[in-house]
């Protein structure tokens, strides 16, 4: 977009997904995003990839966030970093974009929230996969009444983590666990497209608890399991449709990633991934595939998120990916829990703005 001053940002926790994700495909976008530095407890993390591309390496986050020349953070550091590095950098002033979950407990989530508010700026929050095309298309297809009435949805993810990722023992601590990990994909898909929350029903217990890492330099050390790795939820969305949610570090289920059912058909898609197709059913048709639009990446394009987090910034506009939709899915996730260990359903009590649909030209044209 011609006249656009791309905005200034800092990676702020410099592991995985700052490498394999976020760096490369926000540098995707140079038009939206400068990435100026990194900055991580491991200084080598942030050195390995400001040597990829230039930035600065900073040596604290206090550093970060008293630097004149920067206008956001994005925060990349483990689940229990997302409140603390989020809230210091919303009271310093800067806008904020933050890996799933936005936060380990509603309160918090609603405190940064309200200091997003009072400061100024913007907060925004992954996944971002409903900017996808596949993701957008559906969701556009579905307002236009294509399969009728949305009665339901449904979502799944899991598998045993600690067989590919080096750092599993960090996803099964007290507060984490499969729902707030990876729920977020589905649950943003379906309160995009079907519309809030308003109770739920849990299922959610500790199946294995100990267990062994098998990847990377620690493989063969034991941990312990302090949070539910296995679980159901039902839900009840406020418009009267209902959802299933089955997550899972234990066993990897063959239900649908993400499908979504109306009076006059269904669809089945990724919730987490970009370009891997669209299927569809009618009642007289059964399920027929169809390709994914033309611009489709194929994959989880972790840029699109930070563009469009940019674009709204320079724009004064609401993001897409907000903190106040993120806070919902987070209370999802609690209330799912609190539901399996009182056995009865729960009332969720936040709800959000509605998120605006990708036009085009997209904001990260």
């Amino acid at each position: 977009m011609p006249n656009f001053n791309p905005v200034k940002i800092v990676i702020v926790g410099c592991g995985m997904i700052a490498e394999v994700g976020y760096q490369p495909r926000c540098q995707a976008y140079p038009q939206k995003i400068e990435l100026i530095g990194y900055y991580d407890q491991d200084i080598n993390r942030a050195k390995l990839l400001a040597e990829k591309d230039g930035g600065k390496v900073y040596q604290s986050l206090d550093e970060v966030l008293n630097d004149p020349s920067v206008e956001g953070i994005i925060n990349l550091t483990i689940h229990t970093g997302h409140y603390p590095v989020s809230l210091a950098g919303l009271k310093a002033g800067k806008h904020v974009y933050s890996e799933k979950p936005v936060a380990l407990r509603v309160e918090e989530a609603d405190e940064m929230i309200e200091t997003a508010d009072q400061m100024g700026v913007k907060f925004a929050c992954a996944p971002v996969a409903m900017l996808g095309y596949v993701q957008q298309s559906v969701w556009k297809r579905i307002r236009g009444g294509e399969i009728g009435e949305v009665v339901s949805a449904m979502g799944n993810f899991g598998g045993p983590l600690e067989y590919w990722h080096p750092n599993a023992d960090l996803f099964m601590m007290k507060g984490v666990g499969p729902f707030k990990d990876v729920a977020p994909y589905p649950l943003t898909a379906m309160t995009t497209m079907i519309g809030p929350v308003k109770q739920v029903y849990g299922l959610a217990q500790i199946t294995i608890p100990e267990r062994m890492l098998h990847a990377g330099n620690r493989a063969g050390n034991k941990y312990k399991v302090s949070e539910k790795d296995h679980g159901i939820g039902l839900l009840e969305f406020e418009n009267g449709a209902y959802g299933l949610l089955y997550h899972s570090w234990t066993a990897r289920s063959e239900l649908p990633a993400y499908e979504i059912h109306g009076t006059k058909g269904c669809f089945s898609i990724q919730a987490h991934d970009d370009g891997r197709g669209i299927r569809k059913s009618t009642p007289m048709g059964g399920w027929e595939n169809e390709d994914s639009p033309k611009k489709a990446y194929t994959g989880l394009d972790w840029g699109k998120g930070p563009s469009d987090f940019a674009d709204a910034i320079r724009h004064d506009r609401p993001v897409r990916c907000s903190g106040k939709h993120a806070r919902h899915v987070l209370e999802i996730c609690e209330r799912v829990f609190e539901a399996a260990d009182k056995g009865v359903p729960i009332e969720v009590k936040s709800r959000f703005p509605a998120p605006i649909p990708v036009g085009d030209p997209t904001p990260w044209d």
